[in-house]
């Protein structure tokens, strides 16, 4: 009889050991899952973030292309896209972390204290080129550094 208890006793241990050890490897299943998820959610949200920036400006020059109305100027804030409409300016910049679109006076600089926030993002280099400009957003850094450009023609 005592070999028969010994046998249960055994197999009670290996049983449970396989539980633990199935236990064990579900848990890295998941674990290996999540770290793939939040990385892929990582990338996906540094993508949009630079796509906003660059359909913004794209939307922004397309809407405003008329005969001396847009440019690229130096400001403090650097390459800054500058829509004049008449009694007012459009400024679109990059400053402290995203992009910013202010609206001012004629002829008065863009301040971050007026300006609204369209999105986060890494920088920006905008081009004129005469009748073509080039827009380069950048967000993310290291691997997860994403960058959208391209170029919008003027038609006036």
């Amino acid at each position: 009889m005592r070999s028969r208890g010994k046998v249960l006793a055994i197999e009670s241990i290996v049983v449970m050991l396989t539980l633990i050890l199935f236990a064990f490897v579900v848990f890295l299943v998941i674990d290996a899952g999540t770290g793939a998820y939040d990385k892929i959610l990582g990338e996906k949200d540094t993508t949009q973030s630079a796509r906003v920036a660059y359909s913004y400006i794209d939307a922004k020059i397309k809407q405003h292309d008329k005969q001396d109305c847009i440019s690229v100027t130096e400001t403090a804030f650097g390459n800054t896209l500058r829509i004049d409409s008449g009694a007012y300016t459009t400024y679109i910049f990059y400053a402290d972390g995203a992009l910013f679109e202010c609206l001012a006076k004629a002829d008065t600089p863009p301040k971050i204290s007026a300006a609204n926030k369209i999105t986060d993002l890494g920088g920006i280099d905008l081009v004129d080129s005469g009748d073509v400009i080039h827009i380069r957003c950048t967000c993310g850094s290291g691997e997860a550094r994403r960058v959208v450009e391209g170029t919008v023609g003027l038609r006036s």
